[in-house]
């Protein structure tokens, strides 16, 4: 029914229109707001940071079309006896299109994620939720 993969740079334009809608549904962006800007110093990001392995983001495509899309980011924290590594990683931009909600992408986006996050040093991984 849809594959999932880890997102390259020749998704960076879906990733980026997906984004817009998270934020747009999020309130984020009021109504009809210029987003121009907004698009652009996203598209710099991940543009810098996917290639660096700072930013990850994985899709889920329905008939090669994107319909789905989680990020990941690592950070560092100060050391602790459970998290001598201090690297910690936390998911975000979780996004499915309306029409594709229910049919249980989200939780498999999320369990890539999760399996990949384990094969790494990061002992804690973070998610925020929004009521969308």
């Amino acid at each position: 029914m849809f594959n999932l993969q880890q997102a390259n740079l020749q998704d960076l334009e879906a990733l980026i229109q997906l984004r817009l809608e998270l934020l747009r549904e999020a309130g984020d962006i009021k109504g009809d707001s210029d987003t121009t800007n907004l698009a652009e110093a996203t598209r710099k990001y991940i543009g810098e940071k996917m290639p660096s392995g700072e930013f990850l983001a994985w899709v889920a495509e329905v008939d090669c079309q994107i319909v789905a899309t989680s990020g990941l980011v690592f950070f560092q924290r100060p050391l602790h006896n459970s998290n001598l590594s201090g690297l910690e990683a936390y998911i975000m931009n979780v996004y499915t299109i309306p029409m594709w909600r229910g049919h249980g992408i989200t939780t498999a986006l999320l369990k890539e994620i999760i399996c990949f996050v384990r094969e790494t040093e990061a002992k804690c991984l973070r998610l925020h939720s929004t009521e969308i």
